[in-house]
This record gives structure tokens, sequence and C-alpha cells, in this order.
């Protein structure tokens, strides 16, 4: 179970790496311009910490601690708001993969609007989470292409969308056509989270 979670983890740091100045970008036309940086920063340091320590007790703990250690290393909001989707996981079943995936985004959808005091339609990775949660319903199984459809067609409604948190809600514009790239990085988490998923099942 945990190396499914380290190649999955890994994946997405390097996909992020390819893709985090375009992130930035993103940001600074409605944030802080940092967010590809930091999320960056977060997994690098996730995957730097099981690289050099081989000894876990189980998934729970390990995810615990991963995300524990990005949301020190990303610091902020982001930190606190996208490590829960990575502590979650650690509840993940690889014998029960679909109602344990879609427990694993209920749960992370509600403390993300908790925590977050965010709802869908806010112009967030919450504009992600739910319709893929929906989808999952909906389908009562994990179809890999459908869910990167989805992926990338939630991805691209948040550029309609008025942002009402963060900063690109005090811009004139509500960051309204900027692609939100909360949104944007937890995309590409998602879709590692799901191509691994599928790697598993086809094993």
């Amino acid at each position: 179970m945990i190396e499914f979670h380290k190649k999955w983890i890994t994946n997405s740091c390097l996909i992020i790496k390819e893709n985090y100045q375009k992130i930035n970008m993103l940001d600074q036309e409605i944030g802080d311009g940092d967010h590809g940086t930091t999320i960056l920063r977060g997994l690098e340091e996730a995957v730097s910490h099981f690289s050099t320590k081989n000894e876990f007790n189980n998934s729970i703990s390990f995810m615990n601690e991963i995300s524990k250690l990005m949301r020190v290393s990303m610091g902020g909001a982001s930190g606190i708001l996208m490590t829960i989707f990575f502590k979650e996981l650690g509840n993940l079943n690889l014998n029960d993969l679909y109602n344990s995936t879609l427990t694993i985004f209920s749960n992370t959808i509600t403390k993300i609007q908790t925590r977050g005091k965010v709802k869908f339609g806010d112009k967030s990775f919450l504009d992600i989470f739910i319709p893929i949660h929906q989808d999952l319903i909906e389908n009562n199984f994990i179809d890999l292409d459908k869910i990167i459809k989805k992926i990338d067609e939630s991805l691209e409604y948040t550029k309609s969308l008025e942002a009402r948190v963060g900063r690109a809600k005090f811009l004139d514009s509500k960051g309204v056509g900027v692609i939100d790239p909360g949104a944007y990085s937890t995309s590409i988490i998602l879709k590692e989270f799901f191509k691994e998923i599928n790697n598993e099942k086809n094993n």
C-alpha cells in the first residue's frame, strides 16, 4: 500500500515540476504568484523524506507523516487545505478501491468546506474535487478516461468563475478568464492518483 502512495506522490511531483512555472503565472494574475513553487516545495519535501526513510508502520501513519511535512513546508491556507486529501488517502483500500476512494473524496470535500469556508463555484480546487466525486457516485466505478475528461472540463470551468475566496476576490475582474491555479495543481495530482489506481487494477 505504501508503495502505491510513493509512486503517486513521486509522479505528481515530476509533473508539477514540469508545470510549476505555468501555475505561478496563473497565480500572478489572481494571487500571490507562487502557488506552483509552493506545491512543488511540499511534494519535493515528501519525496525527499520517504526516499531517505524506509521504515513506516502502515499507510495511515505514513500519509499522516507526509501530509504534516507538506503542510509545514507549504505553509499558509494552501498548505492546510491541499494536504487534507493526502492525509485522507492513508485510508485507501486497494482491495476495495471504489468504495474507499468514494469515502476519501467525501471526507476531503467536507473538511475543505469546513476549514476553508469554501463551496462549489467559489473558484478553488474544490471545483475539481466535487465534480469528480459526483462522477464516481453516478458511475458506480472508476473509469480512468471518463475521470480524466471530467477533470479537464472542471479545470476549464474555473476560468468562467468569479472568485469568492482568496486574493482574487478583491480584483475588479474577480479572476474571470483565468484558470484557478489551485485547481490546476489539483488536476495534476488527481490525474496521477487515478492513473496509479488504473495501474493497480491492471496488475
